[in-house]
């Protein structure tokens, strides 16, 4: 169990924004990259946003305000500064769940992308790659689905994958696997519902 100077080390907040209500929900994560204990106050678009570099205002805006109409995969790359006074450069993804013609669930990551890489995230990394090593094409693979649907490096998406693994308790390989039966798609069928197959994999009980 790594304590918390070690989990530090490497920032993924998750975001999850529930549209009919207006409400959001953040991991305790999330709250630690704005500089906050978790949950001493209400998460709100308006108070990531009072955290987002002003010249990033705008990048945000194009990431979440389409999500939020159509559901698709989103991402930009943004400057924030947490409660201290310190800027982080982070990665925001996301995609959203939609209930017929509506989009009711936008879900995400921040990633913090200045995070130094101490000898405590090399050894989660090395542990990460040896419960994996039986299925490591698969974590390969579900690691390549990921950079394509929304657009970031091979670091990012790994950190992604291990973030749903622990978020969700579901090994790591496990995932990857799920992931990777997920993307497939049929000779002749069409290839647009590729984000719905890869979310159903991701989110299997859509518990926020």
């Amino acid at each position: 169990m790594a304590d918390a100077d070690e989990q530090l080390t490497e920032l993924t907040g998750v975001f999850v924004f529930r549209v009919p209500e207006d409400t959001w929900w953040w991991s305790d994560d999330l709250f630690r990259l704005l500089g906050y204990e978790a949950d001493t106050l209400p998460p709100s678009a308006a108070l990531l946003r009072d955290h987002v570099h002003p010249e990033d205002h705008s990048l945000l805006d194009r990431a979440l305000n389409p999500g939020r109409r159509t559901g698709r995969p989103f991402t930009c790359f943004l400057r924030v500064q947490d409660k201290g006074g310190t800027e982080h450069q982070v990665v925001l993804v996301g995609d959203g769940r939609r209930d017929g013609d509506d989009v009711v669930v936008l879900r995400g990551f921040l990633v913090d992308l200045g995070q130094a890489v101490t000898d405590a995230a090399l050894r989660a990394a090395a542990d990460d790659i040896a419960r994996a090593r039986r299925s490591q094409e698969d974590v390969d693979i579900a690691r390549g689905v990921l950079m394509a649907l929304y657009g970031v490096d091979a670091d990012v998406a790994l950190r992604i994958l291990r973030r749903h693994s622990q978020h969700t308790n579901v090994k790591l390989r496990t995932l990857a696997r799920t992931l990777r039966e997920a993307a497939p798609t049929t000779p002749g069928d069409p290839q647009h519902d590729l984000h719905q197959r890869v979310s159903r994999a991701l989110y299997p009980l859509d518990r926020r």
